[in-house]
């Protein structure tokens, strides 16, 4: 049994890398697998390692994959029960879209380190938006062969990043034709997704070739399709919902609140005293605006793909290896939030400000933004002066107004003005090239040898916008507009036209097409906004990143000649030199040393305390160019102590240089085969992981992140103090083969020490203590210190807490010779099962740095648990496949099921005053509840494949049979997108024809 491997080989799948449907882990043990002698498996270097070896590796083949109806890139993220927390299906707000990454015991993607052939990928630019990693979209779809995945630390083996586990995608070698491989699925709401793959391979003497090429196109599916993804902020505290919204809140010049423009309800928001609903008017509410409205559950997209492969027998002992391959994932208008709030404001005239806001200087030298009180739409509405406006409110308005800084935004209700629906997009392309090469050999000793040298290059473009500062208070003054000079211009003459920022310019709401009964332009055309002018108060900026990678591989393997009771010593050795380059370069508005100040725009010179950029919401950037390089060495031996028995040993040095320094990984695994029908494998080792040039060189970004149920800004400061995480990793593993039942249960255990991460947000606002000068320094308010008046928050990358998980990966497969024991049509049926349970995932106190006495977060255990509104996780305690499979030769039927436990949102429970993400409001007893424990998620799945004459295959599925919605939990479109389905029931064809 040592000796003998079992896998798939064989026909390419439609969508290969979609691996999940139901049971991907299983794959490896359906009907049909061929022996095949010597293969080598993702883990180790020495030739001739099984599959079934030490290592809990799983591998799952192209031809089963078609029996599972070939799934999508993203159910592969989703369905393999050892991958936690794997966000590829939602919109995510401003990057992240158009990738897929997989998340090995949810440590994050960027500890998941992926290969193609055995040979690294570069870090996606966009990935870094869910974590890091890389994409999986880049992997050519058509040339997928097999996949193998293990599930054990491995940087004795692979290095650095290799902490949760490793990918490893291998391509097909068996095409001798040509295929073309279809797809189409409807998807209820959507136009459907669809696929078209073309592959010729030939075989000949010496050698094979292969080329594929690949399109896949993912259609938008609006949140206001599915209606469990909109709902009451009270019922949900968060789920999309912002208090800076417009309506919004208004004061006197010297920024006394005093009150709230009109048509909150009737727009579509939401009145809340605090978070408690409410339908009063009193100034004491706020108007809470549900920016997801304008969102998608799942992207328009365009994914292309090329690849190529040749195999040549040089001579009879030396054979070479060459692939070129090429990905572009489009993103075409994502849609988002019409306007953002504001986290700048104008810089006073007196220090020197160009747009003309006349309001009381605030915090950082800024102030509010200021409507003079010559702008008609304040001038409607203070002598219109609707109710529930009253007159002594009215009265105030008479010398301008500014807006509060907290809850208010320029767009909301109204929506973008020249896009139809109402929403502003944002564009994303990333392109990817990779090309890899070497020679594989033998010497007369026989030793063997394999050489080669890979580059890959990613590069992804994205094309955002944002309103200025300047040009939201120079339209507010009346000089507003592509055509006005604010220097020698006249207010409201000419091409100097006023914005208007009140509701009576709103006729119908884009949020919820009600008409508005407070609009006035009907009766007083002067309070309209020309959409030209408000296009123009937007800026556009562009962000281009760029990851490249140069790596040289060089193994030798063999045997010493030394025999143990169970054959010779074998090993392997070898050295690898890595070289990896990031450069972010921003463009125009967003690079922070064009523009740093929000004047920059007028006159080009700086005139702030804080260079951030011109931008409303989104900080201006400063580019960076940093790389890196790696020298390793490593080794590794096998010993086969008896025919029974065999013990691996693996070392690997590695040298970042720097302040990084240098790190030694050691590994032993073993595995014994007790009897016929048991064996046993464990493994203990030590990881390795370093932080990127990126972060510990000089620097800071600015971004934004859901705190106290509201975006706000957040800059991210680098550290270069950071030391490399390491972890020491252990598995134990029992595996039973009684014939036609083949089951294993594995125990894992994964200790990390100084987590590489960053500070949370949240929990640095949860833990705002005004008398405490560390908390304070991280902060910038408006006004006076308290948590209402945060408007920026300042964390770092850090070493965080010490990290302890474990749990049990199980699997069992019983195969019939028959349907169940009965005859029937000459059917065979298997029965299979496999999944993971967490036991921990236990993080230790998290301190704040440089204030190492001050605990901003206890000490958690995340088994169970969820948060998916700032660092986006779900640890569910079990996650389980099952299937039965129906193998009736040309033909077969598969019924697969999903089952995830509920989680509930970390944290406190639920406080009286509702302030939770924990809560939702109970209307008969007028108080906030505990959310509690999610429903647990359930999915059913059929698929049916066909052959048919003239090489034809025929695969027909439907997904999510019972059409069951996602269980609710506290996220932006109120489902866990790590591990729920927003698509609902799915009916999906495919054909394909080989010639």
């Amino acid at each position: 049994m040592l000796k003998s491997s079992y896998f798939y080989g064989g026909s390419a799948i439609a969508v290969a890398l979609a691996l999940g449907a139901a049971s991907p882990a299983l794959a490896q043990q359906g009907s049909g697998a061929t022996v095949v002698e010597e293969v080598v498996v993702t883990g180790s270097f020495i030739a001739g390692t099984p599959e079934d070896a030490a290592l809990p590796v799983d591998v799952l083949g192209a031809q089963e994959l078609e029996k599972q109806g070939a799934p999508s890139v993203v159910q592969l993220v989703k369905t393999i029960s050892a991958s936690q927390s794997a966000i590829g299906e939602s919109n995510r707000y401003n990057g992240g879209a158009g990738t897929a990454t997989i998340n090995l015991r949810g440590f994050g993607s960027s500890r998941t380190l992926v290969l193609m052939n055995g040979r690294r990928m570069v870090d996606s630019t966009q990935a870094s938006f869910q974590g890091g990693g890389q994409d999986l979209n880049f992997i050519p779809t058509a040339a997928t062969g097999r996949i193998e995945i293990l599930k054990d630390g491995a940087a004795a083996t692979y290095g650095s990043d290799a902490v949760g586990g490793v990918v490893n995608f291998i391509t097909r070698k068996d095409l001798d034709g040509f295929e073309v491989d279809g797809e189409y699925t409807y998807i209820d709401g959507s136009d459907g997704d669809y696929s078209l793959d073309l592959a010729w391979g030939s075989i000949f003497e010496r050698g094979n070739v292969l080329l594929t090429a690949g399109y896949r196109h993912r259609s938008r599916l609006d949140i206001n399709d599915r209606d469990w993804a909109r709902t009451r902020m009270d019922a949900v505290y968060y789920g999309g919902w912002s208090g800076s919204g417009n309506p919004g809140y208004y004061g006197t010049p010297g920024g006394t609140t005093f009150f709230r423009d009109n048509g909150c309800l009737e727009l579509g928001g939401q009145l809340t005293a605090g978070v408690t609903p409410t339908t009063n008017t009193a100034t004491g509410s706020v108007c809470r605006f549900q920016f997801s409205a304008f969102n998608d559950l799942v992207n328009e997209e365009d994914h292309y793909q090329l690849y190529g492969e040749v195999n040549f027998d040089v001579t009879d002992t030396v054979t070479f290896h060459g692939e070129v391959a090429w990905n572009r994932n489009d993103v075409p208008n994502q849609r988002l939030s019409p306007a953002n709030l504001t986290t700048q404001f104008p810089t006073p005239i007196s220090a020197g400000g160009t747009s003309g806001s006349t309001a009381v200087p605030g915090f950082n030298g800024q102030v509010p933004f200021f409507v003079p009180a010559n702008n008609p739409g304040l001038i409607d509405l203070r002598t219109t002066c609707a109710a529930p406006l009253t007159p002594g409110q009215c009265a105030l308005m008479a010398g301008g107004v500014t807006m509060n800084k907290s809850f208010w935004r320029a767009i909301a209700h109204a929506g973008h003005p020249t896009n139809p629906d109402g929403a502003d997009y944002q564009d994303i392309q990333s392109n990817a090239f990779r090309i890899s090469g070497g020679f594989k050999g033998e010497f007369e000793n026989g030793i063997g040898w394999d050489a080669a040298l890979t580059y890959m290059e990613s590069e992804a473009t994205v094309v955002t916008n944002d309103l200025l500062v300047n040009n939201i208070q120079n339209a507010l003054r009346g000089l507003g507009g592509p055509g006005c000079n604010p220097a020698t211009g006249t207010p409201g003459v000419g091409p100097c036209q006023f914005f208007n920022p009140f509701t009576n310019s709103i006729a119908v709401s884009a949020v919820n097409g009600a008409t508005n009964p407070y609009y006035r332009g009907d009766a007083n055309p002067a309070v309209l906004n020309n959409p030209a002018l408000v296009e123009w108060l937007y800026g556009t900026y562009t962000n281009v990143g760029t990851n490249k990678m140069l790596v040289a591989d060089l193994v030798f393997n063999g045997e010493t000649g030394i025999a143990l009771g169970g054959g010779n010593i074998a090993w392997a050795a070898g050295a690898q030199y890595r070289y990896n380059r990031s450069i972010d370069d921003w463009e125009n508005l967003g690079d922070v040393r064009a523009t740093p100040c929000v004047d920059s725009i007028d006159d080009g010179l700086p005139v702030c305390s804080d260079p951030v950029g011109p931008f409303v919401f989104f900080g201006a950037q400063e580019d960076y160019d940093v790389d890196r390089d790696v020298e390793a060495l490593f080794a590794e031996v096998l010993l086969p102590i008896t025919d029974d028995l065999e013990v691996t040993g693996a070392i690997r040095y590695e040298n970042f240089g720097g302040n990084i320094g240098s790190t030694t990984n050691p590994k032993i695994s073993a595995r014994w085969q007790a009897m016929d029908w048991l064996a046993f494998r464990a493994s203990a080792g030590s990881t390795f992981r370093a932080p990127s040039q990126v972060v510990i060189a000089p620097g800071s970004s600015k971004g934004v992140s859901n705190i106290g149920g509201s975006y706000r800004a957040v800059v991210t400061n680098n550290n270069p103090d950071l030391e490399p995480e390491t972890a020491k990793t252990f598995n134990f593993g029992v595996l039973l083969d009684f014939g036609a039942f083949r089951g294993s249960i594995d125990y894992f255990k994964f200790d990390f020490e100084d987590e590489l991460t960053l500070e949370p947000s949240q929990a640095i606002y949860n833990s705002l203590d005004c008398s405490n000068p560390a908390i304070v320094a991280r902060f910038v308010f408006d006004g006076a210190c308290s948590a209402n008046n945060v408007i920026v928050l300042n964390r770092y990358n850090v070493n965080g807490p010490d990290t302890k998980t474990s749990g049990l990966d199980f699997k069992a497969q019983y195969d019939f010779d028959n349907f169940f024991g009965r005859d029937f049509m000459d059917t065979r049926v298997s029965v299979g099962a496999e999944g993971t349970y967490l036991l921990e995932y236990e993080r230790s106190d998290f301190t704040l740095l440089g204030a190492e006495t001050v605990v901003i977060q206890e000490a958690q255990d995340r088994v169970g648990r969820h948060e998916l509104t700032g660092e986006f996780y779900s640890y569910p305690r079990l996650r389980a496949n099952g299937f039965i499979n129906v193998d009736g030769g040309a033909w077969n039927l598969r019924y697969q099921i999903q089952y995830r436990e509920g989680t509930e949102i970390i944290g406190d429970p639920c406080p009286a005053s509702g302030a939770s993400a924990a809560c939702r409001y109970d209307y008969a007893t007028s108080t906030f509840v505990n959310v509690g424990k999610s429903e647990d998620y359930w999915q059913h799945d059929l698929n049916l494949r066909v052959d048919l004459p003239s090489n034809t295959v025929i695969t027909a599925s439907v997904q999510n049979v019972l059409d069951e919605d996602p269980p609710f939990v506290q996220s932006m479109y109120n489902y866990d997108y790590t591990n729920g389905n927003p698509l609902g029931r799915t009916f999906k064809i495919g054909v394909k024809q080989t010639f």
